[in-house]
């Protein structure tokens, strides 16, 4: 698959990263950095894309962007913003560290911070984080940041704790992109039923 062949689709949708190999994502191409194939476009989605604005139907990010630097990421939202046809939806979850999964298993210094999470790739030397692992720890209120600095402005989160700690479970169309990392998928926040990641569809 190239971006040339990609725009001769009638609908268009793209994920961040590889593909998972379920029957779930087959309307996906996939924006690898190394795969290059009938499921995947070799693209580094730092970079722009060389397709024309107003093009994608939808657009999904599944546990990708907390492996990107935080300041990078208000120019990465806002490339998937153009290249989506207007009412185009941009998914993007993150792992939500007020879960108390993730929050058990990730590192933190003195203050209580957390500064590395094992289960998240990479690895951690000399107080920095390495070869993949994430880079930051997304929360609401930073994630909700985040996005108010880039094009979007219908923005509607389903799951994410609030800033008292109450985990918020609205239901997700999963039509528009599976997100396995929810307690709909995934036994470690089904019972108690909690949020293991922030889900938020981005509307243009």
């Amino acid at each position: 698959m190239n971006f040339e062949k990609l725009l001769s689709k009638k609908y268009i949708c793209l994920y961040a990263g590889d593909i998972p190999s379920l029957e779930m994502y087959k309307k996906f191409i996939g924006l690898s950095i190394c795969k290059s194939d009938e499921h995947h476009i070799k693209h580094n989605i730092e970079n722009r894309y060389p397709i024309k604005s107003n093009c994608v139907h939808i657009y999904q990010a599944e546990d990708v962007l907390e492996h990107i630097e935080m300041e990078k990421l208000p120019a990465i939202i806002n490339e998937i913003y153009r290249i989506l046809k207007t009412k185009g939806v941009f998914r993007l979850s993150l792992p939500d560290y007020q879960c108390d999964v993730l929050c058990k298993r990730s590192i933190k210094d003195e203050k209580g911070r957390i500064i590395f999470d094992p289960g998240g790739g990479g690895d951690f030397v000399n107080g920095r984080v390495i070869g993949g692992g994430h880079l930051w720890f997304p929360k609401f209120e930073e994630v909700k940041k985040l996005l108010h600095k880039t094009l979007f402005k219908k923005i509607r989160f389903y799951h994410y704790y609030d800033t008292t700690g109450y985990g918020v479970i609205n239901p997700i169309n999963y039509e528009i992109g599976v997100v396995r990392r929810t307690p709909d998928f995934d036994s470690r926040v089904q019972n108690p039923r909690r949020p293991l990641s922030i889900v938020v569809d981005c509307t243009k």
